[in-house]
């Protein structure tokens, strides 16, 4: 039976790794190994696997060279790949505790617990496997044993939050409340800002009928991370103790809907598990993680998937939009141009030059991001976002007319589209052409009403229109949903206040 999908990623935190070397000391083949990590941890699983690869052609028998190709399948989910290659590490260097540990938890991550466990317990004042020991004995319902790792634990490894947090969990499941938040404090002391600690705190009070004071815990957890499916659950909990029962149903539907990401998620875990080459169920697999907000996941199975066939287009669509939400730019440039080079004439590499114009965009190469919004538009005129990015390149080359069109026909494209308006309400203001300002903002406010920075621009129109109740009741709008920069919100108080 597979250990469920929660546990499985909390233990991928528990596989260890190797502390960065000086790159500039060592042998040619402890420098392939070195490159191998650095590319890893970049992402380039493609090329960390052929250092590692290099490094195993000077010596079979390197130890490091295997561990790093066990630990880039285990991040891969190749798991069966990165059993050979944990299990040759231990051959080359049986003492090498680092790959037993990871051994065992891809033991355990295939179902193999009993396996995982004798692993652990082979290393008994080993602080990772002493830490990671408990978790596989609560699988097993082995509570008494849980306790007594976990102090062992702390007794190997000095204080550390991990076994703070789990002592408090084990403790909060047995009913030992004070003991339990005694624990959970203490890791809080040790690292603050993690939120499953403030959770489970959470869940003390909530146990104890402190409904109140778990609220406050469960709100706080779900600011920090929107999509924490349990603790939408627990919130649900707590407004329905406290009589809310419309906002524990909103809340419990939001804890429905991520459950079912999640249920999705491990549904296709076990695909890959089988077939870990197989492109779409790694693009699946990946979209659901972006759906739990989990990038970091949904771009490792993206790079697999581009590993496994580096020329799919779908692949590097997605995998460029990712990254160019991470900001990771130069790699979204590389991508880019990869796959316009190899699908010339398909028209869906319209997404990689619309991707690669909102770097130029952002990097304001103006020239270039314009040619490639046209040649994005000339594979897809129906894209809103293209006209409107295009219409924002344009009015940094200083082409307003072409802008304005450009604008406009975003604001045709899709009316949904808040932007378009926005923008051309700014042209609009900037030229003094007030009244086609206003329409323009009031459109973008039709689009999207919760754009708060539309209410600004309006006010400042309506107060260069003499309409000062107008001008007044925006700033007012603009100053209760303004989340932003606070000088910005500032600057509004201070427009308000000046009014006559």
């Amino acid at each position: 039976m597979r250990l469920p999908y929660a546990c499985l990623t909390a233990m991928c935190a528990f596989l260890c790794g190797c502390a960065p070397d000086d790159p500039q000391e060592g042998t040619k083949q402890e420098l392939l190994v070195r490159a191998g990590r650095s590319l890893m941890a970049e992402g380039r699983y493609d090329s960390a696997r052929i250092s590692f690869q290099q490094a195993l052609r000077l010596d079979s028998l390197d130890a490091e060279a295997h561990f790093g190709l066990g630990n880039l399948d285990a991040r891969l989910g190749r798991l069966e790949g990165a059993l050979r290659a944990y299990r040759a590490t231990i051959a080359a260097d049986p003492a090498h505790r680092r790959a037993r540990h990871n051994l065992a938890v891809t033991e355990a991550d295939l179902g193999r617990l009993p396996l995982a466990v004798e692993l652990l317990e082979q290393m008994p004042a080993y602080a990772p496997a002493l830490r990671t020991l408990p978790l596989f004995y609560a699988k097993q319902g082995r509570y008494d044993l849980v306790e007594k790792t976990l102090l062992a634990a702390l007794d190997a490894g000095g204080d550390h939050v991990d076994v703070r947090q789990q002592l408090g969990q084990l403790y909060l499941r047995q009913g030992r409340y004070a003991e339990a938040e005694a624990q959970l404090e203490g890791a809080l002391a040790l690292d603050s800002g993690r939120v499953e600690t403030h959770r489970l705190v959470g869940l003390c009070h909530l146990a104890q009928r402190r409904y109140a004071e778990a609220l406050v815990l469960f709100e706080r957890v779900i600011a920090d991370d929107p999509l924490h499916i349990e603790a939408q659950y627990n919130l649900a909990s707590a407004l329905s103790a406290l009589g809310r029962v419309a906002d524990a149903e909103r809340a419990l539907e939001h804890f429905e809907t991520l459950s079912e990401y999640a249920a999705q998620i491990a549904r296709l875990r076990r695909q890959v598990d089988v077939t870990p080459d197989h492109v779409e169920t790694r693009l699946q697999l990946a979209h659901q993680y972006r759906q739990l907000g989990q990038l970091e996941y949904a771009l490792t199975h993206y790079r697999a998937a581009h590993e496994a066939d580096p020329a799919h287009l779908p692949t590097l669509i997605q995998l460029s939009g990712l990254l160019l939400e991470l900001g990771r730019s130069n790699e979204v440039l590389a991508l880019c141009q990869q796959g316009i080079h190899r699908h010339a004439g398909d028209e869906r590499i319209g997404e990689l030059f619309f991707a690669r114009g909102l770097v130029h965009l952002q990097r304001s190469q103006f020239a270039q991001a314009r040619a490639d919004f046209e040649q994005a538009l000339d594979l897809d005129p129906s894209s809103a976002q293209a006209w409107n990015n295009l219409g924002n390149a344009l009015l940094a080359l200083g082409e307003t007319v072409q802008a304005q069109r450009a604008l406009e026909a975003a604001a045709s494209a899709d009316p949904t589209l808040v932007d378009a308006p926005y923008n051309l309400g700014s042209l609009f203001l900037q030229q003094g052409q007030l009244e086609q300002a206003r329409s323009a903002y009031l459109a973008a406010i039709a689009a999207d009403s919760t754009f708060a920075r539309t209410y600004y621009a309006l006010a400042a129109v309506y107060e260069a229109q003499g309409a000062i109740p107008q001008a007044r009741e925006n700033y007012l709008i603009f100053i209760e949903r303004w989340q932003g920069d606070p000088g910005f919100l500032h600057q509004a108080r201070a427009k308000l206040a000046q009014l006559p």
